[in-house]
């Protein structure tokens, strides 16, 4: 299986720095545009099946794709957004303020309410192995979140829990893991070039 990895297009949450988790936000115009660049992107690829995280966000990111190409959306649990307990409806300012540690880095495990980091990355990586054995030699997409998609990627690279990826997860932009050896293997990350009309002068999403 080849495994297209979609974050959700820009939010009101997102434009206004807004730490979201669980809470279910719009997107905003730039955001629904984001979301049509990409349906228009994956328009003759030949994608059996899309699959998108339960909120909002993400299914408004996936619908356009999968009306281009006659699918349905399946929801998958496993690919909702960490929740983050009392952080969620802050901005980051806040969050800092509250959370930072002593080494200067904010630990969604000291954040009460929050959902623990291990139980995130074991539901992601248990979706990312169902998928990878119901579409042994097919496209699929699943439009996801930033920090379920961080858990994706620690989860293919082996990566320890404390040795995250240090990378931004930009709106409607390309993961692609290839699952088709023995082991699944990363072949493009944050793959932008359908959002580069969006992004110059005069473009619509800002």
């Amino acid at each position: 299986m080849t495994l297209l990895l979609a974050r959700h297009a820009q939010s009101a949450a997102n434009a206004s720095g807004v730490m979201t988790g669980w809470l279910d936000v719009p997107l905003t115009e730039a955001g629904r545009a984001q979301a049509a660049a990409l349906a228009e992107r994956l328009a003759g690829e030949p994608v059996v099946a899309v699959y998108a995280s339960p909120l909002g966000r993400a299914l408004a990111t996936a619908q356009p794709t999968a009306a281009r190409l006659g699918l349905a959306v399946t929801t998958v649990e496993g690919l909702r957004e960490a929740g983050l307990g009392e952080a969620q409806g802050l901005r980051w300012p806040e969050v800092r303020d509250r959370w930072t540690t002593g080494h200067g880095a904010i630990w969604a495990d000291a954040i009460p309410g929050a959902e623990p980091g291990a139980a995130v990355r074991a539901r992601v990586a248990a979706v990312l192995e169902e998928l990878l054995e119901r579409h042994r030699d097919e496209l699929v997409l699943c439009v996801a979140h930033a920090g379920t998609i961080t858990h994706a990627l620690q989860h293919v690279l082996g990566l320890p829990m404390d040795r995250g990826p240090r990378l931004p997860i930009y709106h409607a932009a390309l993961t692609v893991i290839d699952g088709r050896g023995r082991e699944p293997v990363l072949v493009a990350l944050n793959d932008r070039c359908h959002l580069e009309a969006l992004e110059q002068p005069g473009g619509r999403a800002g």
